[in-house]
């Protein structure tokens, strides 16, 4: 059977029961510490689910363990769509990254539908010489093993995309420090502990307007519209681009009524159309909204897992 297809089956169950769901508190699983851009896209749609289900939705923050502590805790959940994952694309790196998991993403888990993604932004302390990619890369060859940056864990998308980074920019030898957040790696910067972070552009902008991070470039391929001042990685590495993305993903055996009840659901919010809405508060923060169907999830997770793995080892991490 084709992953796609895999993925995309579901046991059937009477409509009756989605219907009705849910008929008890929602837990949402959010694989890193509170406070981040994973903590803020659960607690924004799980304010507004919480409004449409008329039902509690609670996020569960289970940090560490390189997501695999939150990923492992869904994947052996009830298959009733009350515990939901908010993946991050380190759901298709983690299997080229670990040798063995307390789980199988193809068996234990089924994709529901894609929220958002977001570039990365690898920022520095205000005082850090290189104020550009091109002047961190001349420092980072003339003192090798010197510099370090932080990011959420190994995995985590600051990982992946500090890694890709340090690959096609002529596998540079900057050090990875793993953090349980992004959020947290980058209060060690604005403390000067360490002097770079690779996280999420949301995380880094109102740090970079209050004077405490200065950004040095995004991962994605073009200019973030909410922040069109700050270059591109690319535009120094050509080729380069990155995105961590958001999912709602359940543990498998979930029906598939009822996972398209979700998935209809969560595209309803992001379309809304009144003042407060998902889409336009995420879009402000500056992350990339995005929604759609099961299967284009589906599809996403595939490719993703194909390509991390030759990421991962044209890159040489060696699997855990």
């Amino acid at each position: 059977m084709g992953l796609v297809a895999f993925f995309a089956d579901s046991t059937g169950w009477r409509s009756a029961f989605a219907e009705t769901y849910p008929d008890r508190p929602v837990r949402v699983v959010v694989p890193f510490a509170a406070g981040g851009t994973f903590d803020l896209v659960g607690r924004t749609v799980a304010q507004r689910l919480t409004e449409m289900w008329r039902q509690q939705v609670v996020v569960d923050n289970r940090p560490g363990g390189a997501t695999i502590i939150a990923t492992e805790l869904v994947a052996k959940a009830n298959a009733d769509g009350h515990t939901i994952f908010l993946s991050p694309n380190a759901l298709a790196a983690n299997p080229a990254l670990h040798k063995k998991l307390p789980y199988n993403t193809r068996r234990d888990l089924r994709p529901v539908v894609l929220i958002a993604a977001q570039p990365m932004a690898l920022g520095a302390h205000p005082s850090f010489r290189a104020n550009s990619i091109a002047e961190l890369m001349e420092m980072a060859k003339a003192q090798p093993k010197k510099l370090s940056y932080g990011a959420a864990g190994v995995g985590s998308g600051g990982h992946l995309a500090g890694e890709i980074f340090k690959s096609m920019a002529g596998k540079l030898d900057i050090v990875f420090v793993s953090y349980k957040g992004g959020n947290i790696a980058m209060a060690d910067v604005i403390g000067n502990h360490i002097p770079l972070v690779m996280t999420g552009l949301p995380n880094l902008l109102p740090q970079q307007r209050a004077g405490k991070i200065k950004i040095l470039a995004i991962t994605d391929s073009q200019r973030s519209p909410v922040a069109k001042e700050i270059p591109t990685i690319s535009e120094t590495v050509p080729g380069y681009e990155f995105r961590n993305w958001f999912g709602f993903v359940v543990p498998a055996g979930t029906p598939g009524q009822l996972i398209a009840r979700i998935n209809k659901d969560v595209n309803k919010l992001l379309d809304a159309g009144d003042s407060g809405n998902v889409r336009n508060h995420l879009q402000e923060l500056g992350f990339i909204v995005l929604g759609g169907t099961v299967g284009e999830f589906a599809k996403v997770i595939k490719t993703d897992s194909e390509k991390f793995a030759n990421i991962i080892r044209e890159a040489g991490i060696r699997p855990n």
